[in-house]
């Protein structure tokens, strides 16, 4: 029998998660639904129970019984050490190789708190690998074992601080790989309901890092009011707490809100605030990403500025390069170093840079698509108005499946006016209509 009940419980629902199994899928002739769920909440198994669930389990009925044993669970986390360390080196390929090999230690779940250390150190380093689908199931596994969408969180949820902070680690990964393969409807949904859910606890420096990152997802849709609303309650609550890390999220994308409103100097002010905060911090992966967030607003909202933008991103590839930056991080840095050679009058070099980032990272729809839109204006600039018109629409389109309406809607508009000047009256109608449609659909 098992001698302590609850420990056993926690021992065959770990073992469950890591093989990702159902209670259907593991419930048997001999054990239902509910037996499994008594099981599982601490009452006592049979050892007729324990060895037809080892057997399910493929594991010895001893690790059903008592769990790892304490010398293996130190090497676990020595283990774990090193591949964390290795990840925050840059080293993503080796920390995967690490993290993929004590997930598949098949004792492993029967120490659930280990078990979900490796499986989302597994998960950042795909993604710092650009294996953005590989993260994405990763990730939505470990948010529904410990926090079921479709589920209402206990208040015993928030006692434990760690596991708060895991949580609101895993959804914020989440809501951020979501958002770069394009799918920015589930961006907002996951980013959306853990943000409600984890206020409870508290304002943390975590939670408004998983508050700027929700708010970047509606930067990308183009929800203006509702980004302005996000930014100030996050601002306004990193002022409160008056920590680095949350007036560096909170000032992050703030400063790229206060620019898309047309605001330079409030987006200056917001940038260099971010800056200083984060020089009190030692993250080169967030300094990279930070400087080419500000360079990229430069490009976009300032175009004159181009030389600056350049020497920014130059040092932020160079920041990026060094750091345990994803592949896509510095995609997008490149990205916008290509839209600085369009905007200095090389074209040519921006149509090509662009075109191969998007070749390199088919699975990051949200990068291709801006890719593809670089790519039309760079077409534009060489007076290849067809060409540019017809990849402009096709980015369109793909605003449109990943559900970023009031950019879809631009798009579409823009290759109609290119259709236009070509005298395609009957074409640029057409696109005229789908902006139009996109528009509608989305209140705009």
């Amino acid at each position: 029998m098992l001698t302590n009940m609850q420990h056993g419980g926690v021992i065959l629902r770990g073992l469950r998660h890591q093989r990702r199994l159902t209670l259907d899928e593991l419930s048997g002739p001999q054990l239902s639904i509910r037996r499994l769920i008594l099981i599982e909440d601490g009452v006592d198994a049979t050892p007729g129970e324990l060895r037809e669930l080892a057997v399910k389990l493929q594991c010895p009925p001893l690790v059903l019984r008592h769990g790892l044993a304490a010398d293996r669970g130190a090497e676990i986390k020595q283990e774990l050490a090193g591949a964390d360390e290795a990840l925050a080196q840059g080293m993503s390929a080796k920390a995967r190789a690490q993290y993929a090999a004590l997930v598949a230690d098949p004792e492993l779940g029967s120490r659930p708190d280990l078990w979900r250390q490796a499986e989302l150190g597994l998960a950042l380093a795909a993604e710092a690998d650009g294996d953005l689908p590989d993260a994405i199931e990763r990730l939505t596994h470990l948010l529904n074992v410990l926090a079921p969408l479709d589920e209402q969180l206990p208040p015993m949820a928030y006692e434990d601080p760690e596991e708060t902070e895991q949580r609101i680690a895993i959804a914020l990964a989440l809501c951020r790989c979501l958002r770069e393969v394009g799918d920015l409807t589930a961006s907002v949904r996951i980013g959306d309901l853990a943000f409600s859910r984890e206020l409870p606890g508290g304002w943390t420096d975590r939670g408004i890092e998983l508050g700027a990152t929700l708010l970047a997802a509606y930067i990308e849709r183009g929800e203006q009011t509702t980004c302005q609303a996000l930014a100030t309650q996050l601002l306004e609550a990193a002022e409160q707490l008056g920590t680095p890390r949350a007036l560096r999220a909170a000032c992050w994308n703030g400063a790229t809100v206060a620019a898309m409103d047309g605001d330079a100097r409030r987006a200056a002010e917001l940038g260099d605030r971010a800056l200083a905060a984060h020089a009190q911090l030692t993250d080169p992966r967030s300094t990279g990403r930070l400087r080419a967030r500000l360079a990229e607003n430069l490009l976009t909202y300032c175009p004159a500025e181009h030389d600056r933008a350049r020497r920014m991103l130059l040092e932020a590839e160079g920041e990026l390069s060094g750091s345990a930056a994803s592949a896509i991080d510095l995609a997008y840095c490149q990205l916008s170093l290509a839209r600085a050679d369009l905007l200095a009058g090389d074209a040519t070099a921006a149509a090509s840079q662009a075109g191969e980032l998007a070749t390199r990272h088919p699975a990051a729809l949200n990068l291709v698509a801006d890719a593809h839109l670089l790519v039309a204006d760079a077409l534009r600039a060489l007076k290849r108005t067809q060409a540019a018109a017809e990849v402009r629409a096709g980015a369109g389109e793909k605003l449109e499946q990943m559900n970023a309406p009031g950019r879809a809607s631009k798009a579409f508009a823009e290759s109609a006016a290119e259709l236009e000047q070509l005298g395609d009256l009957e074409g640029s109608t057409r696109a005229y209509q789908r902006a139009l449609s996109v528009g509608d659909l989305a209140g705009y």
